[in-house]
C-alpha cells in the first residue's frame, strides 16, 4: 500500500518512517508492506497545467493516480476546505490526521507519538473503507485506538446539531402530552373506589 505523508509532517520523519515500513515485524504484523512516500514528490510547480496556489488537491490526484490509497496529514485544515475534502473522498483516500496541538510538537515527541500509533495506523490502513477519515490521538495508551471522524464538511455537521431538537425539549413535549402517570402520590384527588 502506497502512503504519502503530507507537507506538514517534517522531512525527516518520512526518511525514518520509509526505513520503517520495511521492518520485517511491521511487515508480518499486516501481512504485507508499505510504500511511505512524501507528498512534496508529487506537488506541482507553477510551470505545470494541474498548479493551484495553496491547494492540496493537485498532488492527492497525482498522488491516486499513481497508485496512492492513504495519506498521513499534520493538516486538519484539509476536512474543513470543501474542495480538499471532496478530492480525498473522490480519489478513495484513508486519511489519518493528527490533532491539531501535535503541529505545535518538537520533531522527537512527534516522532515518538507517531512511532507509538504505529502498530495500529497499519491496522487501519489495512482495514479502514477508502474515502474515511481517522485521528491519531495525542497520547500513549498501551491499547489505543484511532479515533473516526466524519468526511462531512464540519461547518454543516456543526449547524445539524444546532437545529437538532435538544433532549429537553423532546421530554418537555412529551410531559405536556398527559399520558405519563406522576404516581400514587399525586393520585388522591381522582375518583377511585375505596377499597372495603
Amino acid at each position: 500500500m502506497k502512503i504519502a505523508f503530507d507537507e506538514n509532517v517534517p522531512i525527516a520523519m518520512v526518511r525514518v518512517f520509509q526505513t520503517f515500513a520495511n521492518e520485517r515485524q511491521l511487515q508480518k504484523l499486516i501481512s504485507g508492506k508499505f510504500e511511505v512516500e512524501s507528498a512534496k514528490d508529487y506537488s506541482p510547480t507553477k510551470d505545470d497545467p494541474d498548479y493551484v496556489p495553496h491547494s492540496d488537491v493537485p498532488w492527492v490526484k497525482r498522488f491516486a493516480a499513481a497508485g496512492g490509497k492513504a495519506i498521513i496529514s499534520g493538516n486538519t485544515d484539509m476536512k474543513r476546505q470543501p474542495h480538499e475534502r471532496l478530492a480525498l473522498i473522490e480519489c478513495g483516500m484513508i486519511v489519518i490526521f493528527f490533532e491539531s496541538q501535535w503541529s505545535g510538537w518538537k520533531f522527537f515527541r512527534k516522532c515518538a507519538l507517531l512511532l507509538h500509533w504505529w502498530p495500529e495506523i497499519a491496522m487501519k490502513l489495512k482495514r479502514a473503507k477508502p474515502g474515511s477519515f481517522w485521528h491519531i490521538p495525542c497520547n500513549y495508551p498501551e491499547a489505543g485506538k484511532l479515533r473516526k471522524v466524519s468526511n462531512k464538511d464540519p461547518r454543516l455537521l456543526k449547524i445539524e446539531r444546532k437545529s437538532a431538537p435538544s433532549k429537553i425539549a423532546r421530554t418537555s413535549k412529551r410531559a405536556n402530552t398527559g399520558d405519563i402517570s406522576i404516581g400514587p402520590l399525586f393520585d388522591f384527588g381522582t375518583d377511585k373506589p375505596e377499597m372495603p
